[in-house]
C-alpha cells in the first residue's frame, strides 16, 4: 500500500508514524522547508496558505495532557510549554520514530483528487508532477484562509488593517497607537494582552463575548483539574448542567467576567473557551477596554456601540473559512460543515481521510494521535470502515449533536467532545483501557488511573502497539509536572497516600 500524507505538521508526522507502524509505504509532502506546521514560529511571512503561532505564544495546555502516548516530554520542560519548545517536542518525536526521513520538504500539494491522485509541484527545482496513492491522508489543517468580515466603510479607512494570522507580535509600529482587536477566542484576547504592552489604547471588540479561564487552578494545570478521570465519570452519569456549573464556578472564581462586560449569556459548553491568565490585569488597568462587534469604519477610526473611536490599526482575530489551501474534490463540504465520518472519512470516497479536521476546548495532540492510529489499521485491512449508509447516517447523528450543543459558528463546525470522540476511537481500535480487568489485576494503576487526568499513555497499555512503559510513564506524571517547578538541590516531594485517599476522591469528583 502506498500512502501519501500532506502536511507535516504535529497531526501530519504523527499520520506518518501510525502508517510505519503498520507496515505501510508512506511519503509525506510538506511544502515548508521543516516539519512543526503552525509550531514553528517565523518572524518573516511563512510560505502561501500557512499560519505559525505568535512569538510570545504558550501552550495553554499542560506538557503531561498535551503529548505524544509514547513519548514524553522532557522533564526539565515547563508546565506550559513556549512554542519553540513544543516544536523542538514535535521535531524530537519525529526523528525517534523515523518519521523525518518520509517527509519531502519543499513540496507543495497542488491539487487533490478523488482517486488518490496527488499534483506535486517541488518548490526548490519547480518540477510538477502527478502521482495515485491507495490512500491520501490530509493533514494540513484548517487555519489556512482568514475569515475577515466586510465591515461597511472598509475602503475609507486610512490606517492598518491585518487578520490575526500576519500578526506576529506588538512591533514598534503600535506603540502609542490605538488598536482595535476584533474577536474574543484564544487569538485574540491573546494579541489584545500583547498589544497593551505598547499600544496606547487597545479595544476588544466582540459581538459575542466568552468565557475565560485560567490556565491553572488550584495550584493544578487546568487541563489535567478538569479532566480527572472519576470527575469525567461522574459527571457522565449526571446530566449535562452539572458540568457546566462546574466550569462556571471555576470561570467566575478566576475573575468577575460580568464586571468586565464579558459575562455570555449561554452555556459554558456551548462554545470553545478561551485560556488567559493576563487579560483581567489588562481590563484594570486600563489598557483594554471591552466593546460591541464593529459597525463601521470612519476615516480614522471604527464605530463601536454606536461611538466613533480614534483608531490607528485593526487586527481581525476572526478565525478561519473551512476549507483547504489546495483545490480537490475529495472534501464533501455542507456550507461550513466537514461531512465526514468519524470527522475523518467521506463515505464515497473513504480512501481519502481528512485528520485534525476538527476543534474542541482543550488539547488536540491526543485526538489527532488516535485518528491517525485508526486511518493506519484502516488502510492497512486490519480494521474494516462500516457500509457507506451506516457512515453516511453516523455523519448525520455527529452533525445534530454540533448542532445541539454549539453556539452556530465557523468554529463551532468543527467542534468535538474530545473525550468522548477519543474514547469512542479506541474503543473500535483496541487500546482503551479495560478498567474492570485492571480493577482487579492491576489495583495500584486502576486507583492512579481513577485519580489522574486522561492522560494520552493510557492508550498504550494494551491493543495494537502497546508501549512497555505506558505503565511508568502514569505513575511518573506527577514527578514530570513538579520536576520544573523545583529549585536545583531540592526534593520534589513525592505524593503520599493522602493524595490517594477517600476523601481526595471526593474532592476531585464533586470540588464544590
Amino acid at each position: 500500500m502506498r500512502i501519501a500524507v500532506i502536511g507535516a505538521g504535529c497531526c501530519g508526522i504523527v499520520a506518518v508514524k501510525s502508517c510505519l507502524e503498520e507496515g505501510l509505504d508512506v511519503v509525506c509532502f510538506e511544502k515548508a522547508s521543516d516539519c512543526g506546521g503552525l509550531w514553528w514560529y517565523r518572524d518573516e511571512a511563512p510560505e502561501s496558505g500557512s499560519g505559525t503561532v505568535m512569538r510570545f505564544t504558550v501552550a495553554n495546555t499542560s506538557k503531561e495532557m498535551s503529548s505524544f502516548s509514547d513519548f514524553p516530554p522532557d522533564k526539565e520542560d515547563p508546565v506550559f510549554m513556549t512554542h519553540w519548545q513544543t516544536l523542538r517536542y514535535i521535531r524530537s518525536y519525529a526523528d525517534h520514530f523515523g518519521v523525518t526521513p518520509k517527509i519531502r520538504f519543499n513540496h507543495e500539494v497542488l491539487r487533490l483528487d478523488r482517486d488518490g491522485t496527488v499534483r506535486v509541484r517541488d518548490s526548490k527545482t519547480g518540477h510538477v508532477w502527478e502521482e495515485t496513492f491507495d490512500g491520501v491522508l490530509v493533514c494540513s489543517g484548517h487555519h489556512a484562509t482568514p475569515l475577515m468580515p466586510d465591515v461597511p466603510g472598509r475602503e475609507a479607512f486610512r490606517g492598518r488593517v491585518m487578520h490575526s494570522r500576519d500578526y506576529k507580535y506588538a512591533d514598534e509600529t503600535f506603540r502609542d497607537k490605538n488598536v482595535v482587536v476584533v474577536g474574543c477566542a484564544n487569538s485574540a484576547v491573546d494579541v489584545a494582552v500583547d498589544l497593551a504592552s505598547v499600544a496606547r489604547q487597545v479595544f476588544l471588540s466582540t459581538r459575542r463575548v466568552n468565557w475565560i479561564l485560567p490556565n491553572h487552578y488550584r495550584g493544578t494545570p487546568f487541563d489535567e483539574y478538569a479532566f480527572n478521570q472519576i470527575r469525567l465519570w461522574l459527571y457522565g452519569w449526571l446530566p449535562r448542567w452539572c458540568y457546566s456549573r462546574f466550569l462556571t464556578s471555576i470561570a467566575d472564581e478566576a475573575w468577575d467576567h460580568e464586571a468586565f462586560g464579558l459575562k455570555p449569556d449561554h452555556d459554558i459548553l456551548s462554545q470553545g473557551l478561551v485560556v488567559n491568565n493576563y487579560i483581567e490585569g489588562k481590563l484594570l488597568d486600563g489598557t483594554v477596554k471591552v466593546r460591541g462587534a464593529p459597525q463601521r469604519f470612519t476615516e480614522t477610526g471604527l464605530v463601536m456601540d454606536g461611538v466613533e473611536e480614534d483608531v490607528d490599526a485593526v487586527v481581525f482575530a476572526t478565525g478561519y473559512e473551512a476549507g483547504l489551501t489546495f483545490p480537490s474534490d475529495a472534501l464533501p463540504i455542507s456550507g461550513e460543515r466537514f461531512l465526514l465520518y468519524k470527522m475523518m472519512v467521506p463515505p464515497d470516497n473513504p480512501n481519502v481521510a481528512f485528520l485534525g479536521f476538527i476543534d474542541a476546548s482543550s488539547n488536540m495532540l491526543q485526538a489527532f494521535e488516535m485518528q491517525a492510529r485508526y486511518m493506519a489499521l484502516v488502510l492497512s485491512g486490519k480494521l474494516l470502515l462500516p457500509s457507506k449508509e451506516a457512515m453516511k447516517a453516523d455523519v448525520q447523528r455527529a452533525q445534530n449533536k454540533i448542532t445541539s450543543t454549539f453556539i452556530p459558528t465557523t468554529r463551532h463546525a468543527l467542534m468535538i467532545d474530545r473525550v468522548g470522540y477519543v474514547d469512542d476511537l479506541a474503543g473500535i481500535i483496541g487500546v482503551k483501557p479495560d478498567y474492570l480487568k485492571i480493577f482487579f489485576t492491576d489495583p495500584k494503576l486502576y486507583w492512579t488511573l481513577m485519580l489522574s487526568p486522561l492522560l494520552n499513555y493510557q492508550y498504550r497499555l494494551q491493543g495494537p502497539h502497546a508501549w512497555k512503559k505506558a505503565r511508568e510513564a502514569i505513575f511518573g506524571y506527577r514527578e514530570q509536572r513538579r520536576a520544573p517547578l523545583t529549585r536545583p538541590g531540592a526534593s520534589a516531594g513525592k505524593t503520599t497516600s493522602k493524595s490517594y485517599g477517600f476523601s481526595h476522591a471526593v474532592r476531585l469528583a464533586w470540588p464544590l
